[in-house]
């Protein structure tokens, strides 16, 4: 019993190595439907008298409904997905039904402005197609193939479900000045997308647990994008396995990923990761990103594990690194009982020319700082049987922007998951 409720309460964790490397982890169906409000985060007016955001009232954030299904038939695979909401934001004015991207991250880490990577979007919908013409060799293509080479900071589930959290603290995917708190770095350990889609054919072959090798080519490929990517693994022994992937092999900003996972113990795994952005664009865009997390299963007391912490450099001398450190604990308390929680500290990356007398904005940004974010989610499942469960979630952040201005950001929801078995 308690080995199932483990694989309840992680299931989207385990389901990353499945067999295919596909978004479900097998031929099945799986619905999440989630009903929440909160306090969002604060508007960005389109207007230059009125750059600075805007505090939101607490909403009503509707009614969301995700299906995911997956069948495996002889040599083919077919999985999709599709992303529905109702009464989002709902007002005395409007109720609304539509096909979405919006998850309950959107909620607590949105904005308009700085080209956010970690906004909480996801597609409104997904169709994958998978063929496997002998052993060890996978033919894909599909709107969010997602085949991992190795370890890099995860939410540890997609967005619209109850365990996910956000990822590396809650940095955003800027340079200083242009988000609240900037310092995301991009790591290329899914080959089978790109930058900016995950929509892509792909090739790989492995051999057992000990080669794999793989290449894609992502949607709009021309001679401005990425040509193509690729990416190998290699398992020399049973405690080590190493990957490598490079993101827009024979053209400009690529991005090059490194991996190493090392197998203590059994239920002890230490993975680190490099990642180097924007290779051969403009100097200002240029960053590294590292970090390291270990995952700690203790069997006797049904717990897991998961402290990590990471570093981002920015190439421009003038950019300062951005840190975050954070965790995630779950632990299956009965039979059908799980709690879970995660917890970060993110400082953001500064710009030193704020602090530069000589700057005619100086009496301005001689106060700004990186900026800040705390984040807590704590979240509970009760397990009803193998197919059905329901979860209660919070997500609560505190962001501090460069300006030092503070917003106190929460959303919290009911889910309710079937999946069959």
């Amino acid at each position: 019993m308690i080995k199932r409720l483990t694989a309840v309460a992680l299931g989207v964790i385990i389901s990353s190595a499945c067999l295919f490397g596909q978004v479900l982890g097998g031929t099945g169906v799986k619905n999440t439907m989630w009903i929440g409000f909160g306090q969002p985060y604060p508007d960005y007016p389109d207007s230059i008298l009125n750059p600075e955001p805007e505090a939101q009232d607490v909403k009503f954030y509707g009614f969301h409904e995700t299906l995911q299904a997956r069948v495996d038939i002889s040599k083919f695979t077919v999985e999709g997905m599709l992303n529905w909401t109702a009464g989002d934001y709902f007002s005395s004015s409007a109720f609304t039904i539509a096909n979405t991207t919006i998850t309950p991250f959107y909620y607590t880490n949105h904005t308009d402005q700085g080209g956010n990577k970690t906004n909480g979007v996801t597609p409104s919908y997904y169709v994958n197609f998978l063929f496997r013409p002998v052993k060890g060799l996978d033919l894909g293509m599909g709107t969010r193939l997602v085949w991992k080479i190795g370890p890099a900071p995860a939410s540890l589930a997609t967005y619209w479900e109850p365990i996910c959290h956000i990822v590396q603290g809650g940095l955003k995917d800027a340079t200083p000045g242009s988000a609240d708190v900037v310092g995301y770095a991009y790591y290329a350990n899914t080959y089978t997308s790109s930058y900016s889609t995950a929509t892509s054919i792909g090739i790989r072959y492995r051999y057992n647990d000990m080669i794999e090798v793989g290449a894609a080519i992502p949607d709009g490929v021309s001679f401005d994008v990425p040509f193509f990517n690729f990416a190998f693994a290699i398992k020399p022994v049973d405690f080590l396995r190493a990957s490598f992937a490079y993101e827009g092999i024979l053209q400009g900003d690529g991005h090059l990923y490194t991996g190493l996972s090392l197998y203590i113990k059994k239920n002890f795994t230490i993975d680190a990761y490099l990642a180097l952005d924007y290779l051969g664009g403009s100097e200002d865009n240029g960053r590294y990103g590292t970090g390291a997390v270990v995952t700690w299963r203790i069997p006797s007391a049904s717990l897991t594990l998961r402290p990590e912490a990471g570093v981002t450099f920015y190439e421009y001398s003038r950019y300062t690194p951005a840190v975050y450190v954070g965790g995630r604990l779950d632990w299956t308390v009965t039979d059908q009982i799980v709690l879970g929680a995660w917890s970060s500290l993110a400082w953001g990356s500064t710009d030193r020319y704020w602090y530069d007398d000589e700057n005619p904005s100086y009496n301005t940004t001689k106060n700004y700082s990186g900026g800040f974010v705390f984040d807590v989610r704590p979240d509970v499942t009760f397990v009803i049987n193998s197919n059905h469960s329901l979860s209660a979630a919070l997500d609560f952040q505190v962001r501090t922007r460069y300006d030092n201005t503070t917003w106190n950001i929460w959303a919290t929801g009911l889910y309710y998951t079937y999946k069959t078995n």
